[in-house]
């Protein structure tokens, strides 16, 4: 059977590595199910600590002499005391003014300045109205920012940040507005109160670099930094992945396809990826070294990390208190663990779950695995009712070593509304997902004392349909779900009823 192999998928997810190194009408966020910059240049990440070692405490490692002075724990307990939340906690501060605006020496070089409440945008550019109107969407943008990071937007209604959108770099040279120390970059790049951006052919993804620049530069502002390169750059994808309707700005969206996000690609990374073997636990992610997102990859994984750690009813409390601990650097990884330990292996499945099943529309909500214990069958059988519009579901019933079960299942349900598309378990054979039938009933085997590390059992499934035997090569609960794109289960009506019996010998 397939589950005995899913140890192996752990090399999907690749364990601490790491890609080498190569970048108007209200506004609203993105509806999260709740129960239901760059990072400074001086700073160097510590060392990876092993993704399957717990954290508990913040302790370094005693210097490998004799003559130790205590500085090492000296420095722990400064990191750790309880002044430490107020020494290093983050505030306004005034960001190093890059370069002056002198209009003159636009004119000469053939520059013009789009100007909005919060942007001064300079670019080399014709005019257009996707052009155009780039500091309306910046404007709409602030008060998003200042909703999620708890900023006054009254007391900082002043704010201003100033941009400049390239096709060439020349012009911008000779007008004196790129830094000769301005470090290489892909796409875009933020520092002081300035960002920098090459345009696009895509105007979506022109707006989300626009978004993306624009949240480190509130948070130099805001916080005085963005934290580690995970979240600084994970976070800036999450307010860059947008909806721009009418004049109203929607962040934080889970694009419904490619076609609404051109060239955005941060879903094809994560998937092609783990397809690669290249897969990153949140561990890999969380320890991404500050020059990663000098390559492509890094953004797509960040991305995926803060949406998952923002939508994920267990992280979002404590994911919402990361921006007390920006200028902590990777020590924020560590307080975020602590504070989740107790869960953890069941926030790292959830996480595996969608990097093995990424797709455009993802639902974390509907793709959340539904726990719960199994009880071993008395009296010969037991059954279950499993939700065709929900991913893996428990049955509450435990299977045990060696023994054969025979599993019947039966019902009707909906996989499409408009037009219907009935189904029962054997799934639609016209159609597949990932070269199974559509709809069709799938199960797994979880022993309830999983605990991590390695992968998830649920990565790895088996056929059911209408009936099939099982004999399990370990004590494990039942595990159920209708094999759908994981994007496209609020379409589904109707759920499965199973019927569990021991063969006897």
């Amino acid at each position: 059977m397939r589950w005995l192999l899913f140890s192996m998928t752990l090399l999907c997810f690749g364990c601490g590595s790491s890609e080498p190194p190569a970048a108007a009408p209200p506004a609203q966020l993105a509806a999260n199910p709740k129960p239901s910059t760059a990072a400074p240049a001086a700073e160097t990440p510590p060392p990876k600590v092993k993704p399957t070692e717990p954290v508990r405490t913040a302790k370094m490692e005693r210097p490998k002499k004799e003559d130790d002075d205590g500085s090492v724990e000296v420095l722990n307990q400064f990191m750790n005391n309880d002044g430490a939340a107020d020494r290093f906690r983050p505030g306004p501060i005034e960001p190093h003014v890059e370069f002056t605006i002198d209009p003159a020496k636009l004119a000469a070089s053939g520059l013009r300045q789009l100007a909005g409440k919060h942007l001064t945008l300079i670019t080399d550019l014709p005019s257009s109205p996707e052009v155009d109107e780039l500091p309306a969407v910046f404007d709409a943008a602030f008060p998003l920012w200042c909703e999620y990071f708890n900023v006054d937007p009254v007391k900082f209604a002043n704010w201003h940040a100033k941009g400049c959108l390239m096709s060439r770099e020349a012009p911008f040279v000779d007008a004196e507005l790129m830094p000769t120390d301005l470090p290489k970059f892909l796409n875009g790049y933020a520092r002081g109160d300035a960002f920098w951006l090459r345009d696009q052919p895509s105007d979506q993804y022109r707006r989300h670099l626009l978004l993306h620049e624009g949240t480190h530069a509130f948070m130099e502002k805001m916080f005085g930094g963005g934290g580690p390169p995970w979240y600084s750059e994970g976070i800036s994808e999450y307010f860059g992945t947008h909806y721009w309707r009418d004049g109203k700005l929607t962040v934080g969206v889970i694009p419904a396809s490619k076609e609404e996000m051109p060239m955005w690609g941060r879903i094809k990374i994560i998937r092609d990826d783990f397809a690669s073997r290249q897969g990153k636990t949140l561990d890999d992610v969380m320890n991404y070294p500050l020059d990663a997102h000098l390559q492509n990859s890094p953004y797509g994984w960040c991305w995926g990390a803060v949406t998952y750690l923002e939508t994920e009813p267990r992280t979002h409390d404590e994911f919402r208190k990361l921006q007390e601990y920006v200028r902590l650097g990777h020590d924020m990884n560590r307080r975020f663990k602590e504070a989740l330990a107790d869960q953890w292996p069941q926030i790292s499945e959830g996480w595996q779950m969608f990097v093995a099943n990424a797709d455009y529309g993802y639902d974390f909500d509907r793709n959340r695995i539904v726990y719960g214990a199994g009880k071993p069958i008395a009296g010969g059988s037991a059954t279950a009712i499993i939700q065709a519009n929900r991913g893996w579901q428990s049955t509450g019933i435990l299977l045990e070593a060696g023994k054969s079960y025979d599993i019947a299942a039966r019902g009707r349900y909906l996989l499409k509304q408009d037009p219907e598309w009935p189904c029962e378990p054997n799934g639609i054979t016209l159609h597949y997902f990932h070269g199974r039938p559509l709809g069709q009933l799938l199960c797994g085997l979880r022993p309830d004392d999983w605990n991590g590390p390695a992968a998830s059992p649920l990565t790895i499934s088996e056929s059911v349909g209408t009936r099939r035997t099982l004999t399990p090569p370990l004590t494990a609960t039942l595990y159920l779900k209708v094999n759908d794109n994981p994007g496209q289960l609020a379409d589904n009506i109707g759920e499965v009823e199973i019927i569990v019996r021991e063969k006897t010998p």
